[in-house]
């Protein structure tokens, strides 16, 4: 496969699953389509979500059997279930120590309390948005972009690990530009909107990178899916909320830079086989 044919089936890959769910928020009875935070329009997203994941996942199983021979693709996919548990160990304390900044800041604001978490727990199982934010739209989305894309490029194409981690998240960060289309329906300004794509562009962009990488390392789409349910919850770091904590302002600073190096120079040692993730799943 050519690295064009490589980018074009991938691109479909996204333009599947935005498609379905548009096509779910159409079916049914009429409802605001412009609220994406509506409970039925969360509903009709979800399981157009979910059916693009399973559409997906099976043209890739399909392509990977009919290349080899009817062997396995759970490995290749990365679902192997045995690879689940140390991907997402070693994903979690990766991405936790990456965002070590603005977790001390949560940490100042007491947001670990027992109490606090309870009630913060109990409301975001309650709430749709939050169901589809931490849990349906990372689980989806990282089945169909690594899961269903990755093996396409390093085991069909044996394209260089290195191009895959930097190309392939380019299907993950166009499939997000749906929602500045959306904006731009409902009539908010255009500069406004093309500012937050692009912010937003270069964002998925960069996590898919790490995504990718994680999924290479750890041969599973499990870290991926925890590493995206927890940016999600802690969202795009602000280096603002600093000034918030004068006390602590150089503390602050001197822990986010260390957290973006722990995360840094932990990744290779942390995902080399044999050290947390074994050598039997290579």
């Amino acid at each position: 496969m050519s690295l064009l044919y490589l980018c074009a089936l991938s691109l479909l890959h996204a333009a599947l699953y935005v498609a379905c769910i548009y096509a779910a928020v159409a079916m049914g009875p009429p409802v605001d389509a412009s609220s994406r935070d509506h409970p039925l329009v969360i509903g009709r997203r979800i399981r157009g979500a979910v059916l693009a994941t399973l559409l997906s996942l099976a043209v890739t199983a399909l392509i990977l059997r009919h290349a080899s021979s009817g062997s396995g693709w759970l490995q290749p996919m990365g679902l192997d279930p045995r690879t689940f548990l140390a991907s997402s160990g070693v994903s979690l304390l990766l991405t936790a120590a990456l965002y070590l900044g603005p977790l001390t800041m949560d940490h100042l604001d007491g947001a670990f309390g027992w109490h606090r978490l309870r009630i913060s727990l109990g409301q975001s199982l309650r709430d749709p948005v939050c169901w589809r934010n931490y849990f349906v739209g990372p689980i989806t989305e990282e089945l169909v972009f690594r899961s269903a894309v990755v093996p396409l490029w390093i085991t069909m194409a044996a394209v260089d690990p290195l191009v895959c981690v930097l190309v392939s998240p380019l299907a993950f960060a166009v499939a997000h530009i749906h929602h500045a289309v959306a904006s731009l329906w409902g009539g908010e300004e255009m500069r406004r909107v093309l500012v937050r794509m692009a912010l937003q562009l270069a964002y998925t962009t960069v996590f898919g990178c790490y995504a990718v990488g994680l999924f290479l390392r750890t041969r599973s789409v499990a870290g991926p899916i925890v590493a995206h349910a927890f940016c999600n919850i802690q969202g795009l770091p602000s280096l603002g909320r600093i000034g918030d904590y004068p006390r602590y302002k150089y503390l602050l600073w001197l822990v986010h830079v260390v957290g973006l190096l722990a995360m840094v120079l932990l990744f290779e040692p942390m995902t080399r086989p044999g050290v947390f993730i074994s050598n039997d799943n290579k």
